[in-house]
């Protein structure tokens, strides 16, 4: 009799220990599956944000691959040029990369750090990371007074508080290239392409130049 006690006793120690088993299992499983579910939404937090920042500022400057024939035309306007260049809002780096190539010292200023990293990741893959530098910054927080030479893929919005700045910033032998969008009140020195292709080169000495002949006119007409 004792002996079947002591069998029914271990079968029951058994089925217990299978069901904490069991237990412990769905634990451990539940467990993991929050851990992926919340390892997931951070980096997919992680991701969007940059994306989804600028959208909350006043001008918003969205990500938009140049297309091929817009770094064709860029290249056109900068031919017989040297010297530093600078990509502001840089994206993934094709412009400065390309330009690189072609022997500039080429700086992009991007705001998203995933495209930054990304574009230094593709620098170095390409033999161009010694000439291709790029830097997460806001464009007006950073001066552009070292560069000789400027490539803007703006939007309406910020074309005319760029160009008080640029107009404060840059050397009279500066050249800027701006695609997709014109500066409102520079009369641009070339043009080239067609449609969403289109780009636009300024001389910094012609609309410094314009800048002083407005001013010297204002005087005249209004004299102390």
């Amino acid at each position: 009799m004792s002996k079947v006690l002591k069998g029914e006793d271990c079968t029951q120690d058994i089925l217990h220990m299978n069901l904490d088993n069991d237990r412990s299992r769905k634990r451990n499983w539940g467990l993991l599956v929050t851990g992926i579910v919340g390892g997931t939404l951070v980096v997919l937090y992680a991701i969007a944000t940059p994306f989804l920042t600028p959208a909350l500022r006043k001008i918003c400057l969205p990500f938009v691959p140049a297309t091929s024939a817009q770094i064709e035309n860029v290249l056109k306007m900068l031919q017989y040029r040297s010297g530093s260049l600078v990509d502001i809002g840089s994206g993934d780096g094709r412009i400065v990369i390309a330009a690189a190539k072609e022997g500039f010292r080429a700086v992009g200023y991007e705001l998203n750090p995933w495209l930054v990293w990304y574009s230094r990741y593709r620098a170095w893959r390409e033999g161009m990371h010694h000439n291709a530098k790029f830097y997460i910054s806001d464009l007006w927080k950073v001066s552009f007074s070292q560069y000789t030479n400027v490539v803007v893929f703006g939007v309406p919005q910020m074309m005319p508080q760029l160009e008080k700045k640029l107009e404060e910033e840059l050397d009279h032998n500066a050249r800027v290239v701006a695609c997709r969008f014109p500066f409102p009140h520079w009369m641009p020195d070339h043009t080239t392409g067609e449609g969403i292709d289109m780009v636009w080169a300024y001389d910094s000495k012609a609309f410094k130049g314009n800048e002083k002949t407005c001013s010297e006119t204002v005087q005249k007409m209004h004299p102390l």
